[in-house]
């Protein structure tokens, strides 16, 4: 009898410690503070290129010294910067989110629209009116303050405002980003603090166009430049004025295209970390910064100029000059550092053109045009197309309603013309759409997933690889046809160890796997589950 009872014993204790071991596996320590670091055009070849220039501090720490995934793909098509950050920071995609690219038609106005636009809410320093309100999930930001009783500091700063809102999410105490007409920060009354104090002095004692007067030459010899080294070398040196125009008929200027973008998101960061403390009490704080590598007229997405390296390089010091910060403040071991990018192939059509590889640009509103006289064909002089965007095209519903003529019949023969356009990989019908079951990598799930009851095409259509669209004035409309688009994504600090993750997972697996580092509960439409191997 004692013998059993020992037994028992010993198989209680045994099981204790493995629950316990457990337990410490999955929960870990919570850190202090959460930075999480978006970056336009960011490529892991791009560091892998640069890797041996960097300083040690920067781009080489965070993807380094952490948690280096190589192989996140996206479950959705890319239609800009906007559905990209929703997706990942809710866990979820544009099919539960509603965030289906920077912008959308919109059905009742007739007309295309910013997805951030909000005509019930004023504009702090602007006339713009925006707002998160057409997300239609909870972040993991949003989760973090509702855990925490609002008691977590949140805050998100950025290039662009459809970006910035998206970090920032519903529950951000406040969000600033550029005005590049301007020159200064502004933002939404839709967050609870406006304008943060720390940016409103930044725009009154001169701070902010101090930073933008500064010209942007090479931090460099032009001959020690990686692109410099090929057989068209040596480069000219550049010199560009962040404030000179776009365009001669454009009051818009260059200014998001250069380093004193990033300095001035990098500075106002660093500014509100130590006015509010961050990562200085019990309560979680997270602060969300959007960069780019993007430069003034780029023709290429890989590194083939002196202007698209010089950017790097220049960010990594900024990066660098960011953690040493934090470090001071904080502490590493009790700040969790997240970075990642978004879908962007890595080469543009024009490269590819250059080197006999097939492509093109495909502009829509020349198309639309052809699309229509082919339904006046089959159906009569009307107006059959009522609007397009984002390769979703609108069929004029009251006037097939009027004639008396079957809807599905009229999508299914718009879908196959379509079919027969050059650059056209493939098109279906929204009753085909709405048919596919849900998360799945496939052509046509992919598709399903990046669309939106409301702001959903008659007909949706993809490109080839290799073809990309493009508006009126040359602007990409979503920027990666690849058959499996992948993103950079790096972990760091916490405590978390030095990995390189090579299974594959889908970037709606990035918002429940910090909200289990961060012990919150998953955002509300969230269909993604932790990535195993960080917690291992």
């Amino acid at each position: 009898m004692r013998f059993s009872f020992n037994k028992f014993v010993l198989f209680a204790i045994f099981c204790i410690f493995n629950l316990t071991t457990e337990a410490q596996t999955i929960t870990p320590e919570k850190p202090r503070l959460v930075v999480g670091i978006m970056v336009d055009g960011l490529q892991q070849r791009h560091l892998e290129q640069l890797w041996n220039y960097f300083d040690t501090n920067g781009f080489k720490r965070l993807v380094g010294k952490g948690i280096n995934f190589k192989n996140l793909n996206y479950n959705i098509v890319s239609a800009g910067n906007t559905a990209d950050i929703a997706t990942i920071m809710t866990g979820t995609v544009p099919y539960y989110h509603g965030i289906v690219g920077n912008y959308f038609y919109n059905k009742n106005s007739g007309e295309i629209e910013s997805i951030i636009q909000d005509n019930q809410e004023i504009g702090i320093g602007t006339k713009l009116q925006y707002s998160a309100h057409n997300m239609l999930s909870s972040s993991i930001l949003d989760e973090l303050v509702m855990e925490s009783h609002r008691n977590s500091k949140t805050y998100a700063i950025g290039i662009n405002a459809e970006e910035t809102i998206m970090l920032g999410g519903h529950s951000a105490q406040s969000v600033a980003w550029i005005d590049d007409v301007f020159m200064k920060w502004i933002t939404t009354g839709y967050y609870q603090d406006g304008l943060h104090s720390k940016a409103d002095e930044m725009n009154v004692n001169g701070e902010f166009k101090n930073l933008v007067d500064r010209n942007w030459q090479p931090m460099f010899s032009t001959n020690t430049y990686l692109s410099a080294q090929g057989k068209d070398s040596p480069k000219k040196a550049f010199e560009y004025k962040p404030t000179d125009r776009q365009n001669k008929n454009s009051s818009i200027s260059i200014l998001k295209n250069t380093p004193s973008a990033n300095s001035l998101v990098a500075e106002l960061g660093l500014k509100i970390l130590q006015q509010e403390n961050l990562g200085m009490d019990n309560y979680t704080d997270m602060l969300l910064l959007q960069f780019t590598v993007r430069v003034p007229n780029e023709k290429y997405f890989s590194l083939k100029t002196i202007e698209k390296e010089d950017i790097y390089y220049r960010l990594d010091k900024e990066i660098q000059y960011l953690l040493q910060k934090i470090d001071n403040q904080v502490g590493m071991d009790r700040t969790l550092v997240f970075m990642f990018g978004n879908q962007t192939e890595v080469h543009t059509p024009s490269e590819l053109g250059e080197n006999k590889i097939p492509s093109g640009y495909f502009n829509a509103s020349r198309s639309m045009a052809l699309v229509n006289t082919y339904l006046m064909a089959l159906y009569g002089q009307e107006k059959w197309i009522e609007g397009y965007y984002g390769k979703n095209i609108f069929l004029n519903k009251r006037k097939i309603e009027e004639k008396k003529l079957d809807l599905n019949q009229i999508q299914t023969a718009l879908a196959n013309f379509m079919l027969e356009f050059e650059g056209i990989q493939s098109a279906f019908t929204s009753t085909q759409l709405n048919g596919i079951s849900g998360n799945s990598s496939s052509e046509i799930a992919r598709l399903r997933n990046s669309t939106f009851k409301n702001s959903m095409g008659d007909v949706v259509f993809t490109l080839l690889p290799g073809w990309l669209e493009v508006d009126d004035k040359m602007n990409p409309v979503g920027e990666s046809n690849a058959i499996m688009a992948n993103t950079a994504f790096y972990l760091y600090g916490s405590k978390l160890p030095t990995k390189t993750i090579i299974n594959a997972y889908n970037i709606t697996d990035i918002a429940p796997t910090l909200s289990r580092l961060l012990n919150i509960p998953f955002p509300n439409a969230c269909i993604g589950k932790p990535i195993k191997e960080v917690f291992e």
